[in-house]
This record gives structure tokens, C-alpha cells and sequence, in this order.
């Protein structure tokens, strides 16, 4: 699989980077204790917003090159969504690839970065990209990522240095493009005032998990990595390879979730810990492609006191990223039901709401703080309860003994029901 590196040649020794270190600035959202029905583990989660958008470096603007860059950002896009590199090894996958990339692509355009680098940036529909995926029977891995922290230390000569962008341009670049071809949220530490003093780099290369458990809070990272790199001679370590040889832990707090190695090129073995961690959540928090879409939404909008709104509330919720269609089913007495067809996760469409100011929760009665007085984070983590609560009603309502089919193949249908109440113009 080629992806912006390999489309074409650069030179290492004048190839200086200077883009931010977190390619997911758009649209990042703090989720607080989100409890997962699938997984059953809570998590601090950002918002990829550029899943269904290639970016491929290309060297002109020819028609050759634009076919081969459609193909390769297709392919990108394909293993962002899925979580899953491997789909791309899939037969169907091949020839959509192959002979219909045109078909998925919504618009491109060419576009130059600061340092004289020009990209064609491909957006693709969602819904199309989503039916293929699928269609093979691969997972759709939401938008809702772990954020994760790198510490990186690079052993070079007898100096060992915490890879920071500033001193490390090139291999911040690596990390940074090898994570955006994951759809993976990563973050380099600033390596500040506040970091030199808290941890050293002998902390990450011995693995003192404590300290570097420590030093990792203030970045509010779902989990953290601990990873050391140093060149390897074969004849002085016959266990392994001559060339770089890259060892590193993923962690979460001080518990180890993952543990490996890569042997070889520099730029290769970062790429290879970027996969296997993009390999581990994938499977963890990817959904089966049976259930996507499981969570159909009936919608319910009070407040609505003419068609000028009614048609703003739905447009509202036609531009909502999962949603794929919105039918309208009844109005009555100021009062709309919408039913909402999705691609993605119900949790996202409550989520999403949550930041326009046009739409305010009714939650149970029972609540006792109104939600707009409480931090988005609170909402969030109030709006998540409700939702998964909700959830799992509707599940046991599925698998209860002695359902007729007809009722259990409606419940999927239905699955949820969520209120609001307009208060747009």
C-alpha cells in the first residue's frame, strides 16, 4: 500500500516540516466517561473529522497522475474508515479501486502547503464508502477515536532525545502522516518547561510507567506510548537485523495494553507502531458491519411553530455527519417526528446536537440540574448516560423470550427514541 511518501521521491536532508502536530484540530471534542455498550470500557475520545478525505502528495497535475492519486486516496480513505489496512487486500475492494474510484469521489482540488508541496485532497461520499465497506463485511470504526500521546525516544550515538517536532521535524512528520493514513488522533509532547522538569528520557527508555503516567495527564490523552529507538548492528546483536530497531508499549494509565518491535528503516518501523496501534483499536472499538446502522433514530421536535422552522430543523439534521436520510413523519400541534436513517452511531447524532444551540435536550424529569448549566463535558456525560440507557432498553426489548418476529424486526427498525426542542429562529 503507497501512500503520501511513496507517490513520489523528497529529500530527506532539505525536507523540513512544519505543519501542527495534531492533524484533527477542527473538530475536537472532550468526551468524559464514555462507557461503551460494545467494550464496556470508558474512554476520553476525539473527533476525526477528515475520515472520508484522501490527501496524496503528487509531483503534477497530469491526468496520469491525478488517476493514480484518486486510486491511493480511495485506499486511504477505505483504511480510515474500516480501521482495517487489510481490506484493501479484499477482491471486491481491488476492482472498486481499480475501475470505479471516480464513482466515490465527491470533489478534489490541488493544493500547495508552505513548503512549495502541492497535495490533490480527494472528499468522498460517506455513504458510498460506507456501503462498500459493508458490502465485504468489513467493520465501520466511528468517528470517536482514542487520543493517544507519543513519547519517543531516539538513541543516536551516546545522546538519547524525547522526539519533539521542533528538534525532530522529519520524524514528527512521519508520525503525524502515518497516524492521518490511520485516522489515528495522536500527539507529540511539547517537551516545555513543564515536561523537561516532570520527566527525562532515560524515564521513557527504562519504561518507568509511573513517571511517564505522571507526565502525561496534563495532555488529557486517552492513552499513552513508550517508545525508544536505536541502531542495531548484526554483527553485535545477532538476534537481530541490521538497521534501526524500534521497541514500544502502549499504556493506558500504568496498565500495558500492547507491547512489540520492528526492525529496519527508520521512517518503516514508526509507520509499522503507527498500523499495530491503529490494529489494536481497531478491533477494539470498530463496529461489525451487521450492526452499523442498527441505531435508527425516531426524533422527536417540540417548539416548532411553522414550516420556515420545520424546514431549518430538518436541514439541521440532514447535515449532521451519520445521518444518510431524514423522513418526516408527522406533525402535530408544533410538534414534529422525524426518523433518521444512519451510517454511523446513534451516539453520534445525540453528541452532535449537543453543540448547536438550536436544539435543547428534554431529558427525564427526574433530572435535577438543567443541562444548560452545566459544562459541555457534564452534558455530554449526561447525554451519553441517557442514550446508552436507552440502548440497552431497546436491546433486551430485542432478545426478550416469546417476541413475535414482526415486533422484534420493528424494535431494530425503531431502536430509539430521542426528544428536543427547537429553539432556532
Amino acid at each position: 500500500m503507497v501512500f503520501l511518501f511513496d507517490v513520489i521521491g523528497y529529500d530527506k536532508k532539505n525536507f523540513i516540516n512544519t505543519v501542527t502536530l495534531v492533524k484533527f484540530h477542527r473538530f475536537l471534542i472532550q468526551i468524559i466517561t464514555l462507557v461503551s455498550l460494545l467494550f464496556g470500557t470508558s474512554a476520553f475520545a476525539v473527533e476525526v473529522t477528515n475520515l472520508y478525505t484522501g490527501k496524496i502528495l503528487v509531483n503534477d497535475k497530469t491526468q496520469k497522475t491525478r488517476v493514480k492519486a484518486h486510486r491511493w486516496a480511495i485506499e486511504q480513505v477505505l483504511s480510515k474508515v474500516s480501521g482495517d489496512k487489510d481490506i484493501l487486500d479484499n477482491d471486491v475492494i481491488k476492482r472498486e479501486v481499480q475501475h470505479r474510484s471516480a464513482n466515490y469521489i465527491k470533489s478534489f482540488a490541488f493544493k500547495t502547503d508552505e513548503q512549495g508541496r502541492t497535495f490533490l485532497v480527494d472528499q468522498f461520499y460517506q455513504t458510498k464508502i460506507d456501503k462498500l465497506i459493508k458490502s465485504v463485511g468489513g467493520s465501520i470504526w466511528g468517528r470517536r477515536r482514542p487520543n493517544t500521546l507519543i513519547w519517543l525516544v531516539v538513541e543516536e550515538g551516546v545522546n538519547r532525545s524525547i522526539v519533539e517536532l521542533e528538534q525532530y521535524p522529519q520524524l514528527s512528520e512521519i508520525l503525524s502522516q502515518s497516524s492521518d493514513d490511520r485516522g489515528l488522533p495522536v500527539l507529540l509532547p511539547l517537551m516545555d518547561t513543564i515536561d523537561k522538569d516532570a520527566i527525562y528520557s532515560s524515564d521513557v527508555w527504562a519504561r518507568f510507567e509511573g513517571t511517564v503516567s505522571a507526565a502525561s495527564e496534563r495532555y488529557n490523552a486517552d492513552n499513552y506510548i513508550m517508545a525508544r529507538m536505536r541502531f542495531v548492528d548484526s554483527n553485535k546483536e545477532p538476534e537481530y537485523q541490521t538497521g534501526w530497531l524500534l521497541q514500544f508499549q502502549l499504556m493506558k494509565n500504568t496498565k500495558q495494553l500492547l507491547s512489540d518491535e520492528f526492525s529496519g528503516e527508520q521512517f518503516a518501523v514508526i509507520r509499522s507502531m503507527i498500523n499495530r496501534v491503529g490494529d489494536y483499536f481497531a478491533s477494539e472499538y470498530a463496529i461489525d458491519s451487521e450492526q452499523v446502522g442498527a441505531d435508527n433514530l425516531e426524533l422527536m421536535l417540540e417548539n416548532v411553530p411553522n414550516i420556515v422552522a420545520l424546514t431549518k430543523a430538518e436541514k439541521y439534521l440532514s447535515s449532521l455527519p451519520p445521518v444518510t436520510d431524514v423522513q418526516l413523519m408527522k406533525v402535530s400541534k408544533q410538534q414534529a417526528q422525524f426518523y433518521l436513517n444512519l451510517s454511523g452511531e446513534g451516539l453520534d447524532v445525540v453528541r452532535a446536537l449537543a453543540l448547536l444551540p438550536e436544539f435543547e435536550k428534554i431529558t427525564d424529569v427526574e433530572q435535577k440540574q438543567p443541562l444548560k448549566s452545566l459544562t459541555i463535558e457534564q452534558q455530554l456525560e449526561i447525554l451519553t448516560r441517557e442514550y446508552l440507557a436507552q440502548t440497552q432498553q431497546a436491546q433486551q426489548l430485542n432478545n426478550s423470550e416469546g417476541a413475535e418476529n414482526a415486533v422484534v424486526e420493528d424494535v431494530k427498525k425503531k431502536s430509539i427514541t430521542l426528544k428536543y426542542k427547537w429553539l432556532g429562529k
